[in-house]
């Protein structure tokens, strides 16, 4: 029987659990992926992360990301942060990371108390993002009652977010999974719902690839600020209200800057 220790972390009740592999080789299996996710008999998760021993030059540190139900997950903001506040604590002397992800390398940053990632370019591209044809990624033609049609983009996972007058009845347990695994989308699909407050401050709603409704997404923030400024509903620099809290998102020459809180909820540890 293995022993594998672990730390709980969130942002904005976007929750992660955390395994350390640098001075271990632990085996993630599937099997472990399940068991620790799991809400019931497990600590529960939205999404599995490692710390890797990292071969890359060009990053400090790798990580994997997987779904509660076992695939793999090529981005996660708030993941991302949870991790970089780990390294920031375990080495004050630094402000800077860079961390590299199946999305590439993606570049942390200690703003006081929150941290901030840099996801990279974010893009329309109907073949990156990847669509299964070709489609006006602006107007993606699936009809949600209350609701302009959707806006495909790519933050180094994809995303479809779609803008409404109000979110507060949105029924995201039948919507969620039938536009996920919609036949636009070869490869699935986050989905993002938003109510526009004013040119500075949206409402979002999220149901993740792989993992179902949760209280935050950070690369769904980025991806529903880049929308929404591309269909010139909002500015590029927003603040995405979530259930639990805030994520401010910057557009830069087309690359999505996510700030927000990262905290440790509790270490534990699993015997299989």
């Amino acid at each position: 029987m293995q022993k594998i220790e672990f730390i709980k972390m969130h942002g904005l009740g976007n929750d992660f659990v955390i395994i350390d592999k640098r001075s271990s080789n632990i085996k993630i299996t599937e099997n472990l992926i399940k068991k620790l996710s799991n809400r019931r008999t497990g600590a529960g998760c939205d999404q599995l992360i490692t710390i890797n021993q990292n071969n890359n030059i060009n990053a400090d540190i790798a990580i994997e990301i997987f779904n509660p139900s076992g695939d793999r997950a090529e981005a996660c903001g708030n993941g991302t942060r949870c991790v970089a506040k780990l390294l920031f604590d375990e080495n004050q002397k630094i402000d800077s990371l860079k961390i590299l992800s199946d999305a590439g390398i993606l570049i942390a940053k200690q703003n006081d108390a929150n941290i901030s990632i840099n996801m990279g370019k974010i893009s329309s591209d109907w073949k990156t993002i990847p669509l299964s044809e070709e489609i006006d990624t602006l107007n993606i033609p699936i009809k949600v009652d209350g609701f302009s049609e959707g806006v495909a983009v790519n933050v180094g996972n994809p995303h479809v977010v779609f803008f409404g007058n109000s979110i507060e009845n949105i029924d995201l347990e039948n919507l969620g999974p039938k536009i996920e695994n919609h036949k636009f989308f070869p490869n699935k699909t986050n989905v993002e719902f938003i109510e526009v407050i004013n040119s500075e401050k949206i409402k979002m709603k999220v149901w993740e690839r792989g993992a179902g409704i949760t209280l935050a997404c950070g690369s769904g923030a980025c991806a529903a600020v880049y929308a929404g400024w591309k269909k010139n509903l909002i500015k590029n620099n927003v603040e995405v209200q979530l259930e639990k809290g805030s994520l401010h998102i910057n557009i830069i020459n087309n690359e999505a800057i996510m700030t927000g809180p990262a905290e440790i909820s509790y270490n534990g540890y699993v015997k299989i």
